[in-house]
């Protein structure tokens, strides 16, 4: 006769309450509001911040990504949709170049795009992502203010999670939660108080202020919500990055100090003096010193390279505390692994180790970079597109770029589209890199504007009119016809032949190597 399967009151055994190993698990079904409440968020961000301070791993999963995702900033080259738009080739290109002189001269001048005229927008892409991650989310207000010798109005101010509050800290309802507004299903405001909760130098009463997320004569976006992650329909908060680890985290910590002040005092030559028979002892009692000249608070010391005569009786015995500890380093490793798999971000690439071997630190590198390119894709959606379109709105209404019916929100959106170009993410041999490039070029999967942003973070237009430029300046100085003159140039249309025919890669590569034949 069959046995019957030990538990049988539910039809998965992930839901039974009779397993032994289950049976104390019991957590409550809550729903996306109730489990961040704002008690635990606080202490959750407070502990971000504390680890981001003092933990190596935890400031380098963030720097880390700070650096590969953003980096030097992310480029905007606007990209107007001229087929949409029933325009011309050449009419969308120059109407491209247009708006992108108008957002460079407002980006790149931190005067006219920051309140706080501290960063450029490069420097606030970097900024925003990091508060972001830090805190789980940052809020940044689009406030009109026109500085003297400035142009633009529009400035960006960005506003740290904890001042998002319900007002006098109020507990929540069903229309407001955690200083987020909301009718219906839809978040419509956020409440903003005027001091950081934190602060500890200020006497005045706090006061909160209301910010619709949109205008309601025009719609237009006044506060933009920066999410670290939304992982949960009808979620209003963010949780901080380094929410899930904090934990390991301390304790690595604690295991990481514990283990570096053994190391050290292990480095102390220490010994335990065995005294045999009677002790001498002062008026007090205590054991007088061994030594004659104890150091100033009576103990007794060994000093370098001393000559000590011991009293009669007694004996020296050392001791070896087996400092370093041989296992640290795989153990710490092994709990940086389960870090690093949490936070998405490859052993690797988190403590930038790259002794395996090169299939290996490769996969880790691309695996890094599925989860920066989708981060980057949260920056570009939340922060830098919604404030690329402010500024196109404030320039047509401006009346310094003229956009043809530009109030049809269908046109708006073809007008304002935009590509965002990030650094590149490197390459760990650029010769095999470049000729998969140049493969799938020739096979019609890519082609050279996305070849040239993923190699080197440039725009394509960029880089070949300066190309351009240098090979017509070549051909003039008469030194065109030099071996190395038209590697990847503007010849015959084949990367790295010249003018005469001859191509470079059949006797050697542009870093001198040789050629590997059928490779091309």
């Amino acid at each position: 006769m069959a046995s019957q399967p030990a538990v049988s009151e539910t039809r998965n055994r992930g839901a039974s309450r009779m397993l032994r190993s289950l049976s104390s698990w019991n957590p409550a079904l809550g729903s996306p509001r109730s489990d961040l409440p704002r008690h635990e968020l606080n202490t959750l961000r407070a502990r971000s911040y504390d680890a981001i301070r003092n933990s190596p791993i935890a400031r380098a999963a963030i720097v880390r990504s700070r650096t590969s995702i953003v980096g030097t900033g992310l480029v905007c080259r606007p990209a107007v949709d001229y087929d949409a738009l029933g325009i011309s080739l050449e009419e969308g290109d120059r109407i491209n170049s247009q708006l992108r002189a108008s957002w460079e001269r407002w980006a790149e001048d931190p005067a006219e795009c920051d309140v706080e005229a501290g960063f450029d927008i490069y420097g606030l892409q970097a900024l925003s992502l990091m508060a972001s991650m830090a805190g789980g989310d940052v809020f940044a207000l689009t406030p009109s203010e026109l500085r003297t010798g400035g142009v633009n109005h529009l400035k960006v101010q960005l506003i740290e999670a904890a001042r998002v509050s319900n007002p006098n800290d109020a507990t929540d309802t069903a229309t407001r939660a955690d200083g987020i507004e909301v009718r219906g299903a839809t978040p419509v405001g956020c409440w903003v108080r005027n001091t950081h909760p934190g602060d500890t130098h200020t006497w005045v009463a706090p006061r909160w202020d209301y910010y619709d997320f949109f205008g309601g004569a025009t719609g237009r976006r006044r506060v933009l919500q920066v999410w670290n992650e939304k992982e949960r329909p009808g979620q209003l908060r963010g949780a901080p990055y380094l929410a899930p680890v904090l934990e390991p985290l301390k304790q690595l910590d604690r295991y990481g100090d514990a283990e570096l002040m053994a190391a050290v005092v292990s480095a102390m030559f220490t010994v335990f003096i065995e005294r045999n028979g009677e002790t001498e002892t002062d008026e007090n009692g205590n054991p007088m010193p061994v030594f004659d000249e104890p150091d100033a608070s009576g103990s007794v010391a060994l000093g370098n390279g001393a000559v000590v005569d011991l009293a009669p009786g007694e004996k020296v015995h050392d001791t070896n505390p087996q400092r370093p500890n041989v296992n640290f380093d795989p153990f710490f490793t092994a709990i940086v692994k389960q870090i690093g798999a949490t936070l998405e971000i490859p052993l690797d690439v988190l403590l930038l180790q790259f002794n395996s071997s090169y299939s290996a630190a490769r996969a880790a590198m691309l695996e890094a970079w599925r989860f920066f390119n989708l981060r980057r894709w949260y920056l570009v959606q939340q922060f830098c597109q919604p404030l690329y379109g402010l500024l196109v709105d404030e320039e047509v209404a401006a009346g310094r770029v003229s956009l043809p019916d530009y109030a049809d929100p269908i046109r708006r959106r073809a007008w304002t589209r935009a590509l965002w170009i990030g650094p590149a993410k490197g390459s760990m041999d650029e010769y095999k890199e470049a000729l998969a490039a140049k493969v799938r070029i020739e096979n019609g999967t890519s082609n050279e504007a996305m070849e040239t942003a993923a190699a080197s973070g440039e725009d394509w237009n960029t880089v070949y009119a300066q190309r351009v430029r240098e090979v017509n300046q070549r051909k003039r100085d008469g030194l065109w016809n030099q071996p190395n003159a038209a590697v990847g140039g503007v010849g015959s249309g084949r990367p790295g032949s010249t003018p005469g025919g001859s191509d470079l890669l059949d006797d050697e590569d542009a870093a001198g190597r040789p050629a590997r034949k059928g490779e091309e």
